[in-house]
């Protein structure tokens, strides 16, 4: 394989020749691309004439055109194809080193009529093209194009993602499709796969993507042949600029104040000095001379007493003060000619440096026959600073007018640095109290790149189009540390000093000095491929398309938990028990290691420990070959039928090990899904749509899903472990959709839709342990039934006039889904009620209203967020559900443009409302959360009339301003 250093040095010595060759004139152009009224389809070979002129140019394989060199002025454009209306397009204004883009539509001509010319201006015509391209979608679709980014306040895909209908955002980056969560939807970048970026769940956080790297989104909720069968919610297809419209550079920054961070004691400790980028400069590693685990097992504790001396990291923890959060952003357009050929090149990098401090209680309960008993509260104070570095850098290439190739990369470091205090009632019926603290690490590291090709062969109409696709991701935990300390009594804070909880001889949850070490590395290899071919037979258009994919993903994942115990040395040499009060820095420097320095040379310290098992480590490795044949038939225009079936083979091996003997386990299973998809789609008018959908998907377990790795997760208080016996899950989906395309960028919906379930996989409660232990499993079946309306309109449309330019740069939006879900727990032991499936949402709501006035150069947004209670984690026989209660979110967004559009000035006000996110359990039945729990926890002992609050954190609004500069 070629050194990953060696590509990255490659790459930048192409880009330099690229963009030092490709050239920007000062003469204006018109580019765009011509669209059939009827179909939506793109038509090749059209000519795009400069009216009485002979200048022009021909559509290509994709109906795109381009006519350069054009002086600043106004023109027209006539535009013919055979068997075509001749289409003239009017009042075209034209400037000096910039594209006027114009896409037009043209209609087959009638014979009775004979040659028919159509006149239209820019403006409508350019309108005309978008209505069009949204109504001949072959599937139940919602999708954002880069020109309805640029109106909105998003800076990242996962701002993005919550504006389309039906989609929600959970933790500010994994997205929940129709209220399915994150493990139910697929996620797709150039028409290539995107690896997990979640070491501990199916999940790809969307917030590592800049908003302005994309040239479109579309979330496809409908599934056809040619689309993969591994979802249920949605396939998330994020397309990146590709040869851009012009040259030109731009720059960004913006910075953040919120009032639980900025300015204020930031707690944090010594890290290395590439902190700032997201890089851990080896600070924090496990040092290269530490011995193996099999050495350690055999140590004596003498030896383990001189290892205890090689971990000398860095413990005390210290305040800082926040800054502001950062965010910087470059980008570099060019277009152009390299060799006489059109290419073009878009290249950016992005730096995000943000604090965020959030406050939380975690209490656990017993329910006892009559009251509920509170056996343990915390208080957290989590202080979080969360850096990204990335660039993308995407290169498009035209052969000629049939042929083009383009190379997309995004390369991206992802780091977050925790520290997390913890103080608060350990075990109520002991009246033992807790101290503790956590310093944690994570860095991701992820390159996905796209070779993409796109031929229409000779004169013929069968079309290739290619993708062979690489993703690369590393995720590293260089040493999660963590301190516990414990006292006895019946208060709190009454002078007591606390004593650090060095066990003995073993390592657990609850020890102080453990240090958790963990690197997994994923790749996937991608390639898929298609033709398609036209067929017409008289008034049935036809086109026909077969295809494959073929997938192969490998990881290995490495973790090992080490510590510190007591050291002492047969009778004469005992522990030090001093050491025990000492604070953490102190505890664990170098002079308490071993023999200690007291005036006793009988006092020991302390020795290194390991608790990795077997367990702790796991090799996985799949592989996907599928198949797939569709057509695609249109009769009169007013009738569409997209039909056929797709056929996956998928291979899964998973390696686990023996937690005593530590000899290899491999679960090796292969299954083959055919998975048939029709969608109907009949125009009852130029404006409307009704259509309808049957398809069969599948939802695969993730590699963590099946794996027996246990991890405890200090921030959340839980420990999470795999299942290796989960099987998939098969989705029986039907779906309904009414459409009507009011005006420009106006949209009137809705869709209902039906899945029936089987096997589905589920985050619950671990049988025969707490609920703070929880792992996935498969439940017999679940339903899942709702409905869809989605509303976008101008103001002025009510009114039926666009006389007032306040009505008519005034845009009212609104997506409501409401979903109902039910689960058959009739196997399940001790289960009497059926219930929601874990993660679904009966209510998502995104609504908002925005003023944008072109001519101003100034726009105002109000946009509005809630996702309904969901089940956090499904409960065992002993425990109850933990549901999610809903919060409500309100953002605000106001930017003014100056010096001709080229400065823009953003003032956001991020989760204005910035409500408690409570997790609780519904003790009272009452199926809405209580609002008197919180204060009814205080007590130890209550009744069970209010709910169990199990999770309640504190956060608080963010204020940002920014400026872009475009030159």
């Amino acid at each position: 394989m070629v050194n990953k250093y060696n590509m990255n040095k490659l790459f930048t010595i192409v880009t330099f020749f690229i963009l030092s060759s490709v050239a920007s004139f000062g003469q204006g152009s018109i580019k765009g691309k011509v669209v059939d009224v009827e179909t939506g389809e793109t038509v090749p070979g059209a000519n795009v004439l400069i009216e009485g002129t002979t200048t022009g140019a021909s559509t290509d394989f994709d109906g795109k055109f381009s006519i350069n060199n054009l002086q600043e002025g106004t023109y027209t454009i006539v535009v013919k194809f055979i068997s075509y209306n001749v289409k003239v397009i009017k009042g075209i204004s034209v400037k000096n080193g910039q594209p006027t883009i114009v896409d037009v539509t043209i209609e087959e001509s009638s014979t009775d009529l004979g040659e028919v010319v159509v006149t239209a201006t820019m403006n409508k015509e350019s309108v005309n093209s978008l209505l069009v391209l949204q109504k001949n979608s072959a599937t139940v679709s919602d999708g954002i194009s880069s020109e309805s980014i640029k109106r909105t306040p998003d800076r990242s895909t996962s701002d993005v993602i919550k504006r389309v209908s039906g989609a929600s955002i959970q933790d500010n980056k994994f997205a929940i499709i129709r209220g399915m969560n994150d493990r139910y939807n697929a996620a797709y970048i150039n028409g290539a796969p995107l690896p997990s970026s979640e070491a501990d769940r199916r999940a790809f956080a969307f917030d590592i993507f800049p908003s302005n790297f994309l040239d479109n989104l579309v979330i496809v909720k409908t599934a056809t042949p040619d689309l993969p069968g591994d979802f249920a919610g949605g396939v998330i297809q994020i397309n990146t600029k590709s040869i851009p419209e012009k040259s030109g550079q731009s720059i960004s920054v913006g910075a953040s104040y919120n009032k639980f961070s900025t300015f204020n004691n930031f707690k944090t400790y010594d890290g290395g000095k590439y902190d700032w980028l997201g890089i851990d400069d080896g600070t924090r590693a496990l040092k290269s001379d530490v011995p193996t685990t099999k050495e350690m097992a055999a140590a004596t504790n003498d030896d383990r007493a001189e290892y205890a001396k090689l971990m000398n990291y860095s413990w005390g923890i210290e305040n800082r003060k926040a800054l502001p959060s950062f965010n910087f952003q470059y980008s570099l357009f060019n277009v152009g000619t390299v060799f006489g050929k059109e290419a073009g090149s878009v290249f950016a990098v992005t730096y995000n440096n943000s604090f965020n401090t959030s406050f939380a209680t975690r209490r656990e309960f017993e329910e006892q026959t009559v009251d509920i008993i509170k056996t343990r509260e915390y208080n957290d104070s989590i202080y979080s600073n969360a850096l990204m570095t990335s660039a993308l850098w995407n290169l498009s290439y035209k052969l000629n007018e049939n042929n083009q190739v383009s190379i997309k990369n995004i390369y991206s470091i992802n780091s977050e640095d925790k520290v997390t205090l913890r103080k608060g009632l350990n075990d109520a019926m002991a009246e033992n109290w807790e101290k503790s603290s956590v310093r944690w690490f994570t860095q991701n590291n992820i390159y996905s790149g796209q070779i993409i090709g796109d031929h229409l062969l000779g004169a013929s109409k069968l079309r290739l189009k290619w993708v062979g696709a690489y993703s690369d991701i590393k995720r590293n935990i260089p040493n999660l540390r963590k301190v516990v300390y414990n006292k006895y009594g019946s208060v709190q804070d009454d002078g007591q000093p606390y004593f650090a909880q060095i066990q003995p001889n073993t390592i657990t949850t609850s020890s102080a000095g453990s240090m958790f070490f963990s690197t997994s590395k994923e790749q996937i290899f991608s390639a898929k491929y298609d033709f398609s071919y036209n067929v017409d037979v008289k008034k049935l258009k036809n086109e026909f398309k077969i295809g494959g994919f073929n997938q192969a993903r490998n990881r290995e994942f490495v973790a090992r938990l080490l510590g510190f115990t007591q050291y002492r040395k047969g009778n004469l040499i005992k522990f030090d028990t001093d050491l025990l009060s000492l604070s953490e820095d102190q505890l664990f420097s170098s002079s308490s290691m071993g023999v200690t320095n007291n005036a006793s040379p009988y006092n020991g310290g302390l020795k290194l420990s390991e608790a990795t098992t077997p367990l702790d480590s796991y090799n996985a490795k799949s592989i996907l070959h599928a198949g797939y044949i569709m057509g695609d038939s249109r009769y009169k225009d007013k009738y569409r039928l997209i039909y056929g079936a797709r056929v996956e083979s998928y291979r899964q091996a998973i390696t686990n090990f023996d937690a005593i003997s530590g000899s290899p386990i491999v679960a090796d299973t292969t299954t083959i899904d055919i998975l048939p998809s029709v969608n109907a789609v009949w125009s009852v008018t130029e404006k409307t749509n009704i259509r309808l959908a049957y398809y069969k998907t599948v939802s695969r377990p993730e590699f963590r899903e099946l794996a027996n790795f246990n991890f405890y997760d200090f921030i959340t208080d839980f420990a999470v472990s795999g299942n290796p016996n989960l099987t998939r899950s098969t989705i029986h989906n039907y779906d309904v959709r009414y459409e009507l395309f009011p005006g420009a960028g106006q949209l009137i919906s809705v869709t209902g839709f039906y899945k029936k379930i089987i096997n589905p996989i589920e985050q619950v409660a671990n049988t025969g342990s707490q609920i703070r232990s929880i792992t996935y499993a498969n439940v017999a079946s679940a339903t899942n039934i709702g409905a869809e309306l989605e509303l976008r309109f101008k103001l002025s449309s009510l009114c039926n006039t666009d006389s007032f330019t306040f009505l008519s740069n005034t845009t009212l939006f609104s997506n409501v889904s409401y979903i109902k879900s039910k689960v058959d727990v009739s196997s399940l032991n001790g289960a009497t009620a059926d219930r929601s499936l874990q993660g679904q949402s009966p209510v998502i709501v995104n609504s908002g209203i925005m003023y944008n006035d072109l001519e101003k150069l100034f726009s105002v947004s109000v946009s509005y967020n809630f996702v309904g209670k969901r089940i956090f984690v499904v409960g065992s026989t002993d425990e109850p559900d933990i549901w999610e209660n809903p919060r409500h979110m309100l953002d605000f967004q106001i930017t003014k443009s100056f010096l001709k559009g080229n400065l823009e000035l953003k003032l956001n006000v991020r989760d204005a409302l910035a409500q408690k996110q409570i997790f609780y359990q519904d003790i009272n039945g009452n199926r809405k959360f209580d609002a008197t729990s919180e204060a009814a926890n205080e007590s130890a002992i209550r009744t069970k009339d209010t709910d169990n609050v199990m999770v309640s954190t504190l956060f608080a609004p963010t204020v940002s301003l920014g400026a872009a500069f475009k030159f």
